[in-house]
């Protein structure tokens, strides 16, 4: 709970709660690179040495030099794979932890086979559980999924719904609809192109939550286009970026405007609509920017857009495309998405904000997704669901004192490469729908959006 009585208080489901930061693990891990750097600049010195003092006269100096070199030498050695054990120890150590941890949760548990092998295999089935269940105490790190697993779309799908099914009931109808909407309306495209008078601006580099939240853009509303800030980190020649993603801006499903309800549709559908056209969007906004393959980029988006950059996220394929590192979603509805392996999700919301619930489903219980909740009822929509107040969601989970939120931005700042010599600047791009020039049966669309305003 946030101890600040002017902050909202919060509660934090999902991530590190068993009382080990891993972050703080990985971190001392890879603060061993610098003595382990020293140690071999040190061993090489003295070899160096030793090849010179190999051309003195024998004498007894020399002799004694040559031998404390010699001894420096080994020492140097020794330190080097000392230090190279000890990291690939709090590694190990790290990750076994997150992935019992993860067991712990019945992301994977035998218990969840042991009814089909038991009862269906008799006395085999018994046996074959529990050889199941010894190789999961003996090693936690078995329970990683295979690569097989996590680049298919279908299977994730299966694995998300076998957690909380009832979101189906949402995720088949808006699939659904959004398919009757593209079959109507004939197939689109989607537009992305710099703001016209849009240079690029500079700005001050967030390093912590609060900071991140607040500076989110939350551009003028347009009817006739979307927008898209994407900022760009520069540390040295280090390059990282971020992609601001804002929430719906018109009521319509159809239209030139891609922050619609379409797209609402499409990221409700649980990846059963496949990509929305906003992630096309993103993807094009950061190649646009400047993107180049391996650089890191976090995403944040509020309602609609925290939704989007969830399904990019969760896609095993773009988020390893576009090396996405971290997600923040504000008010959005994310239950459906699962994040992809490396990535870090946050998700700031408000118990009384309708949108988080849109699905019908809970946010998964997972190590590397984060929930932060609050309760905060201004009995108005706008205001529940208001940039502001997740802006004040963040701030009270950065003075909570907890765990995770230090685990959240140490990782971020690292995996960035960001810290308070990185400079920003920021570019916005202009997203548009380009629709079928003849759509298949436009009375068939029109019918469509009768009925469904009925509903």
């Amino acid at each position: 709970m946030s101890s600040n009585s002017k902050l909202p208080p919060i509660s934090v489901i999902g991530g590190h709660q068993m009382g080990i930061d891993t972050a703080t693990i990985r971190a001392s891990a890879h603060g061993l690179t610098q003595p382990a750097a020293s140690a071999s600049r040190i061993n090489q010195t003295a070899n160096d040495a030793l090849a010179a003092a190999a051309n003195l006269p024998r004498i007894p100096a020399v002799e004694a030099l040559i031998q404390s070199l010699l001894t420096l030498q080994q020492a140097a050695a020794d330190t080097s794979s000392h230090i190279a054990v000890l990291r690939r120890k709090l590694l190990t150590t790290a990750d076994r932890y997150e992935n019992s941890e993860a067991r712990s949760r019945k992301y994977i548990s035998s218990l969840d086979s042991f009814p089909l092998l038991v009862l269906g295999g008799g006395m085999i089935g018994t046996l074959a559980w529990k050889e199941w269940d010894k190789k999961l105490a003996a090693d936690p790190l078995w329970i990683n999924r295979p690569t097989w697993w996590n680049d298919n779309p279908l299977l994730a799908f299966i694995g998300n719904a076998n957690q909380e099914y009832h979101g189906m009931l949402l995720a088949f109808p808006s699939a659904a609809l959004a398919g009757d909407i593209k079959q109507s309306r004939g197939p689109s495209s989607i537009k992305v192109a710099p703001k016209i008078g849009g240079k690029r601006s500079k700005l001050p580099v967030p390093l912590d939550a609060y900071g991140l939240v607040n500076q989110f853009n939350q551009a003028k509303a347009y009817q006739d286009h979307g927008e898209i800030r994407v900022v760009k980190y520069r540390t040295g020649k280090k390059i990282a970026w971020r992609v601001d993603i804002r929430g719906t801006q018109v009521w319509s499903a159809r239209g030139p405007h891609p922050q619609d309800m379409r797209t609402n549709l499409q990221t409700n559908a649980s990846g059963l609509a496949g990509s929305s056209d906003m992630t096309k969007a993103v993807t094009r906004a950061l190649d646009q920017a400047g993107y180049h393959r391996g650089q890191p980029v976090e995403l944040i988006g509020h309602s609609q857009g925290g939704a989007v950059a969830a399904q990019m996220g969760s896609n095993p394929y773009l988020a390893k495309k576009y090396n996405v590192k971290s997600v923040v979603t504000m008010g959005s509805n994310i239950g459906s998405f699962r994040p992809a392996r490396g990535v870090h999700m946050v998700a700031l919301e408000n118990g009384a904000d309708v949108v988080p619930r849109l699905d019908g489903r809970a946010n998964s219980n997972v190590p590397n997704l984060t929930t932060v909740q609050t309760y905060k009822d201004h009995q108005s929509l706008g205001a529940n669901h208001s940039k502001e107040l997740y802006a004040q969601i963040a701030k009270a989970w950065q003075r909570s004192g907890d765990g995770d939120y230090y685990r959240f931005v140490e990782a971020r700042n690292r995996n960035l490469g960001i810290n308070k010599s990185t400079t920003a600047s920021a570019q916005s791009f202009v997203v548009n729908r380009v629709e079928a020039p003849q759509p298949k049966s436009s009375k068939a669309f029109e019918k469509l959006v009768q009925s469904w305003g009925k509903s």
